[in-house]
């Protein structure tokens, strides 16, 4: 038999034991109570024995292992499993595991895979000492003969267990042989000849204290020290994965790193930010570019291999999140918590629960690329411009306000004669189209100067009630149709109707739901709309469970409805009124960069909609995958661009996902407002509200030109009192939008000039943003926790989930109430009570 390399039987867990029991057990284990053929699979003795057809493997000889070529299907008469042959990654795992020579701890007794209550954690915690805590009062143990050799306490250990092996301790190093064996083990370089000199001369009593001190300063120590750890953590700048695609900006965790061991930064704060360092209140700062250091640790989560189009893409998932496990725990615990994916671990203190437990802490973050340029010079600029904004939003508003008036002074003038040219305007098959009709005609210009009235003007009014009456997105679409003659009655009714029925079919919105058979196969079905379909609604305020920005850009929350948004022409110091609740990128400067993204949701539809204005790139994060290229899941990636002022709908289809876990991330291109994310049918759940103001204008007798112009001063009285809602701002939006149609103000010298004084000063604060800087990190997500996968198995997972929590044995078990919970997990390895980090570190 071949010599068992070290790590095999770590490897037999991780990558043999799954494939026997996921493919082999059910017909070949005691468990399952056959043995086909005469083979038993869950021992060792089984396995090296085999069946009627011989010894399944001959350990170290791969070519002569019946088991490979069952497997692989050499032979037609005997190919396993019969149904499908194993993927050529198994194959190449049991290729490796025999040419290790079969590493196997199973005993004869039948192998036992799922957690049936046994564990007892308690009793494996007490039975190995490495679970105890560090003792304080270790006394050095008693010495003899050579007392006089050690110089600290920790020399005395040494030399107790050197008499012990009764071996005498070596003579005290020549100073060459000294300076050389610190310049390799502090740096890793060997001195120069002339450092050497130095040294040997030195007289001083403390040369060699000051030796070390120089070159624990040197940046060749963070150099040395940090490749040990970039080793630990499987650091690399690719994916490994075919065309080895880079990971972005890894480079800069390995930089952090060397400049973290550099700067002595002490080790407990170096763990708490490899695991929740974006999360660290205050973080620790590059002193030379002043750029967040704590958050670049966390960056440590996203090296590793990754596939960039997987056909299972949960597979995928559990196989990074268990290599993402196995590292962290062997890096910072010295324990092999991967073993515990499938079954409860062999000998330490860790249950396949503690193994989902910890798994769920990854499914609540999110991989991110952070803009960690000066933390402490974006928060000031930050709060700056939300207190420049708050003192000067009500006087921008009031200024504004005043203005309606007169704006809309003469929409009683234009009114009546733009509805009479477009009545007058012919039809029939031969007519000119209205808006050849309106730029050509003379009955424009003749209607302008009978009414002693703007000609341009007039044209465009005559152009807007051509559009309204046939669009019932506009606001104004009943006012312009009782203007062209339809009846108030007629008009209010037709407007209370489409509110009724829209509202209608967007509460009875039938969500399409499929199930695939077999390839591009998929079987339709329908239910009815949910509440949980609104996966993200902005209309409303959020809590700190359900907003998810990454930076600045989006603020503490969503605007809310009725909130000017100020833009940079003193002319038009108002862009708009935001008329629903959205979160928007451009609330304070669009200088600072950032994203939003939706809480974790199961896809339980066909389509997802998104409402939105201006430009984003949208990424939909399917079960944490991220490298995406090649053939297969290319739809997460979608554009969005409203081309336009107005408020759009976009359909994303998502059936291809439908049971599987995701997130939605919105990074804007410009301008920037998200109001909802819900699921839908094959349209968008409009819904067409009317306007109070307008509809009591409708029931009254009030004369619709000067009605209309007393609408939108009640408007803007409610403006400057501030009282503004959805409806305000509907209708002061029409206002702003229609500039072209309204009138200009004699006087609006003091309104541009306080709004002129109010951009300089945000200009200036701008200024002292600092440009992003990109760096590897997480962001916190909503709480999500995993079942346990029977024998880890990602499809076979248990009904129950597993709370958020570090290992039973070392730390209570306490779910955190929202989001991840990593930073309470980071304070709890830290916690003196833990013995494992302090030893293993050292």
């Amino acid at each position: 038999m071949a010599a068992v390399e070290p790590g095999g039987i770590e490897f037999f867990e991780n990558h043999v034991r799954p494939v026997l029991v996921q493919n082999c057990y059910k017909c070949h284990s005691e468990e399952a109570g056959k043995a086909k053929g005469e083979l038993l699979l869950d021992t060792r003795e089984g396995l090296l024995k085999g069946g009627e057809a011989g010894p399944t493997i001959v350990p170290g000889d791969p070519k002569a292992s019946l088991l490979l070529k069952v497997v692989s299907y050499e032979n037609e008469d005997m190919q396993m499993p019969p149904k499908n042959k194993l993927p050529d990654d198994a194959i190449a795992k049991l290729t490796k595991w025999i040419e290790m020579g079969a590493p196997d701890p199973r005993d004869g007794k039948s192998a036992e895979i799922s957690d049936k209550g046994e564990f007892d954690i308690a009793k494996r915690k007490a039975e190995h000492w490495a679970w105890q805590s560090v003792p304080r009062d270790v006394q050095p143990p008693a010495l003899d003969a050579d007392a006089g050799w050690p110089r600290t306490s920790i020399d005395q250990f040494v030399l107790a267990r050197l008499q012990q092996a009764k071996l005498s301790p070596s003579g005290p190093a020549s100073r060459q042989t000294m300076i050389r064996r610190l310049y390799f083990d502090l740096t890793g370089l060997p001195p120069t000849p002339a450092e050497v000199e130095a040294f040997v001369s030195d007289t001083s009593p403390i040369a060699y204290e000051n030796l070390v001190e120089r070159l624990l300063a040197s940046p060749h120590f963070g150099e040395r020290w940090g490749q040990h750890w970039l080793d630990l953590v499987r650091f690399a700048e690719t994916r490994g994965h075919e065309a080895d695609y880079p990971i972005p900006q890894a480079y800069r965790y390995r930089n952090y790193v060397v400049r973290a061991l550099n700067a002595d930064v002490p080790y407990n704060d170096f763990v708490v930010e490899h695991v929740a360092g974006d999360m660290v209140k205050q973080p620790r700062l590059d002193p030379a570019t002043r750029e967040n250091e704590s958050a670049k640790g966390a960056g440590f989560w996203h090296l590793g291999e990754a596939t960039h189009s997987p056909v299972d893409i949960r597979g995928d998932e559990c196989n990074r999140v268990h290599n993402q496990i196995d590292v962290y725990s062997k890096a910072f615990l010295g324990l092999t918590m991967g073993c515990a994916r499938c079954h409860d671990h062999k000998f330490d203190a860790i249950s396949t629960a503690d193994y989902y437990a910890f798994a769920g802490y990854l499914q609540s973050s999110g991989y991110h690329l952070k803009d960690v340029a000066d933390p402490v010079a974006q928060d000031s600029a930050h709060k700056k411009l939300a207190k420049l904004r708050a003192e000067n939003e009500t006087r921008l508003v009031t200024e504004y306000a005043a203005t309606v008036k007169t704006r809309v002074s003469r929409i009683g003038d234009y009114l009546p004669v733009a509805a009479k040219i477009l009545n007058e305007i012919p039809t029939g098959e031969d007519a000119p189209k209205p808006a050849d009709y309106i730029a050509s005609h003379p009955t424009v210009k003749a209607g302008a100067e009978a009414a002693k009235l703007n000609t341009d003007k007039l044209a465009a009014w005559v152009a807007y009630f051509d559009k309204a009456r046939g669009s019932v997105a506009d606001p104004l679409h009943g006012i312009v149709k009782v203007a062209l003659g339809q009846s108030r009655g007629d008009s209010l009714a037709a407007m209370r109707k489409l509110e009724a029925d829209t509202t209608a079919q967007a509460k009875s919105v039938k969500i399409i739901e499929t199930v695939e058979e077999g390839e591009r196969n998929y079987v339709k079905s329908e239910r009815d709309w949910q509440a949980e379909d609104m996966v993200a609604d902005y209309r409303r305020e959020q809590d700190s469970g359900e907003w998810f920005p990454g930076g600045k850009q989006f603020g503490a929350g969503p605007m809310k409805a009725g909130s000017p948004v100020f833009g940079n022409d003193p002319n038009r110091p108002i862009m708009e009124f935001n008329e629903n609740g959205a979160a928007r990128n451009d609330e304070l400067s669009t200088r600072f960069s950032g994203l939003i993204r939706t809480r974790t949701f199961g896809v339980n539809g066909d389509m997802l909609w998104y409402r939105y204005k201006g430009k984003a790139d949208v990424f939909m994060a399917v079960n944490s995958h991220r490298q995406v290229a090649g053939p297969l899941h290319g739809i997460v990636r979608q554009k969005l661009d409203s081309k336009g002022d107005e408020w759009k709908w976009h359909g994303h289809r998502v059936r291809d996902y439908i049971g599987f876990r995701v997130h939605v991330e919105f990074t804007p291109r410009g301008d920037f407002a998200l109001e909802r994310v819900q699921f839908g049918g094959s349209e968008p759940p409009v819904i067409r509200p009317v306007n109070s103001r307008l509809a009591k204008l409708l029931e009254s007798d009030t004369g619709l030109a000067k009605g209309l112009a007393d609408v939108f001063v009640s408007a803007a009285t409610d403006l400057a009192g501030g009282k503004a809602g959805r409806e305000t701002a509907q209708l002061l939006n029409w206002v702003i939008r229609h500039d072209n149609l309204l009138e200009r103000p004699a006087d609006l010298g003091q309104a541009v000039a306080g709004f002129a004084a109010y951009q300089k000063q945000r200009s200036d604060i701008e200024k002292s943003i600092p440009g992003p800087s990109w760096a590897l990190t997480l962001l916190d997500g909503s709480g999500e926790d995993e079942p346990i996968l029977v024998r880890g198995n990602h499809k076979s997972p248990e009904t129950k989930l597993v709370p958020r929590s570090f290992l039973e044995a070392l730390a209570k078990r306490e779910a955190p109430s929202r989001g991840s919970g990593r930073m309470a997990l980071a304070r709890r390895m830290v916690d003196p009570a833990n013995p494992f980090v302090s030893r293993v570190v050292v």
